[in-house]
Order: C-alpha cells, then structure tokens, then sequence
C-alpha cells in the first residue's frame, strides 16, 4: 500500500513538473514571437500578440515589417547593413513609443496614435524598398532600390522628430 501512494505521489509531482515545463516553454516562446527583433526584448506586453488595440496592432506591423527585412539577405554587404540597422533601430524606437502611448489617457493617445501609424507605414515601405531592392538584377536597380528605401527612412526619422517637438 506504501509503494501504491508513492509511485501515485511520483507520478503526480511528474506530471505536475511537465506541465510548469510545457507553460514555461509556452510563455518563452509567446515572448520571443512578441520581439519585433529577434533576441533584443521588447517592452511590449505579451498580450498584444493577440490584442486588437490600435497600439498592438501597430507593434505587429513593426515585427512582420523586420520579419520581411530579414528575409532579404543577398545585400547584407558592408554597405547595406547600415542601413539594415538603422531600420531595426527605427522600429525599436516606434515600438518604445507605442508602450508608452498605449498609457496615455485616450485623449492624449488619439493625436499621438496618428503619427504613430504614419511613422510604422514609413517604416514598411522603406522595408518593402530595401526587399524590392534584393530582387533587383542590376547594381543600378539595387542602388535605386537602396535609395528609395533610405529615403523612407529619413521621412520617418522627421516624423519621429514632430512627436519630440
């Protein structure tokens, strides 16, 4: 009978023990998926992976943008990576920004949120122009591409800007 209640008392703290693995795993990976880069933590709370707020929805925008990015790496090269990390910086900045608007009194937020969706949408189509550039079969066309995209950035860089003004 003391053998029957131990194995039960094992088999219990067993099963316990794989279900606190199995929700640490599951907690882990909702985290990593929330990051807008891979391995550089977000302030973000992890309940914007699923959340229709504007501000969440915006940080998903900024995570599929650097999704994208990465998927075109034929032009990582010494001169593209710059740029390359100067729209990973971008979106971390707008990704800070919209933690902390998702805060602000609603009345405060309205304006805020406005500039905030003109600053992601910059940030996409700076990324769309550096993956059309990757496609590219020509040094003029990549060039263009890399231009396009660059301008994108310095747009998104000045809206940046108005929200610190």
């Amino acid at each position: 009978m003391l053998i029957l209640v131990l194995v039960v008392l094992i088999l219990l703290a067993a099963a316990v023990g794989g279900v606190m693995l199995l929700s640490k795993r599951q907690q882990a990976a909702t985290s990593a998926a929330n990051e807008v880069i891979p391995g550089t933590p977000t302030r973000a709370p992890a309940s914007w992976a699923g959340s229709h707020d504007p501000e969440a929805r915006l940080h998903r925008r900024l995570r599929d943008a650097m999704t994208a990015l990465r998927t075109a790496n034929t032009l990582d090269d010494g001169t593209t990576i710059v740029l390359r990390a100067e729209l990973e910086q971008a979106a971390l900045a707008w990704d800070d920004r919209l933690v902390a608007m998702a805060v602000l009194p609603a009345a405060a937020r309205e304006p805020q949120r406005a500039t905030a969706t003109q600053g992601v949408e910059t940030i996409e189509a700076a990324v769309a122009q550096y993956v059309s550039a990757a496609t590219q079969r020509t040094a003029a066309d990549v060039t263009a591409g890399l231009s396009a995209a660059r301008a994108q950035l310095d747009i998104e860089a000045q809206i940046r800007k108005s929200l610190e003004a």
